[in-house]
């Protein structure tokens, strides 16, 4: 069986590598480009664009709106498409992603270090680490954290929502991604319904275009900023015991001030299912070899804290 499929989710955002900077990471797995509409783009990957007659059963079925049904309908037909080549693990990234880097927090007594690493890092490796979770845990779906949104502490493994970079077990996840701008949280909260839990490799972390900072209103960031409120509508009526929504003025991230202008803010509850390790040495090697590669100490200083915590086998 092949192991390992990496799916650029991706539409309207023609030019080359500027445009979508995750084509700029050194992936030796098989890739592709899945898009509802690729004109204009330059680019290695192969591109396939979803068919018509996916296009036409993913809108009778499972479009709610006008505003941005496109992103679900690419993941959705991302799973497809794997599916059918005999795929194990399918690893979906943004079209938008540009740094990687490692952040975990060390206490050693009343001494607490931070540790930041962002130079060098391969997509590969994330890759792997994200592959071998899925290898040995009951997790259907395992991402990482997003940079720039938390401060990094000592926790390694967490059930928590992730967006953006993520890898699903093809053999247990759910078939369809919906729920317009919401769709990952939506994918996430589905499988929790099904007895599968989401997963976040905590000291991994990504960081992606900014749509304020770098002004960006390609691909889908246009409609999230026409929508407004709107942008959860269908999330609050499919989760409203989980999900709310509103606007805020305080900073989107950690380093980010306070803004000037009303920001969008979802509001999730905690969801845990309970994750069983198969076999946590082999998450635990995985891992130390990352810290052995890129980080600033040896790997044996890192505290394995949070593994398995909720229902650990």
């Amino acid at each position: 069986m092949c192991r390992v499929l990496v799916a650029e989710i991706s539409g309207k955002r023609p030019g080359d590598v500027k445009s979508r900077p995750t084509e700029g990471f050194d992936i030796s797995y098989d890739k592709v480009i899945i898009s509802n509409n690729s004109e204009g783009y330059d680019t290695d990957w192969d591109i396939v664009n979803v068919p018509q007659d996916y296009v036409e059963w993913y809108k009778e079925n499972y479009k709610t709106s006008e505003n941005a049904w496109y992103a679900p309908m690419n993941r959705s037909y991302a799973i497809k498409y794997a599916r059918e080549r005999g795929y194990k693990y399918l690893v979906q990234l943004d079209d938008n992603i540009k740094l990687l880097e490692i952040a975990y927090m060390i206490k050693d007594g009343e001494i607490t270090k931070r540790y930041q690493v962002n130079s060098r890092i391969k997509m590969d490796d994330f890759i792997e680490m994200l592959c071998c979770v899925l290898d040995n845990t009951n997790a259907a779906m395992v991402g990482c954290g997003l940079s720039g949104t938390s401060v990094p502490d000592q926790s390694f493994i967490k059930e928590r929502y992730v967006y953006s970079l993520f890898a699903l077990n093809l053999e247990t996840c759910h078939d369809t991604f919906h729920g317009d701008f919401e769709d990952d949280i939506e994918y996430r909260l589905k499988l929790s319904e099904m007895g599968l839990p989401t997963v976040m490799v905590c000291p991994l972390r990504y960081a992606k275009t900014g749509q304020r900072s770098d002004k960006d209103e390609t691909g889908n960031r246009s409609a999230y900023t026409k929508a407004g409120l709107k942008r959860g509508e269908n999330m609050r009526k499919l989760h409203g015991d989980v999900y709310s929504c509103g606007y805020t003025f305080a900073p989107n991230s950690t380093n980010a001030k306070k803004s000037d202008v009303k920001l969008f803010k979802h509001r999730l509850k905690p969801v845990k299912i309970g994750v069983l390790v198969k076999d946590r040495r082999a998450i635990e090697r995985c891992m130390a070899a990352l810290l052995e590669e890129y980080a600033v100490e040896k790997a044996d200083t890192f505290k394995l804290k949070e593994l398995g915590k909720h229902g650990e086998t």
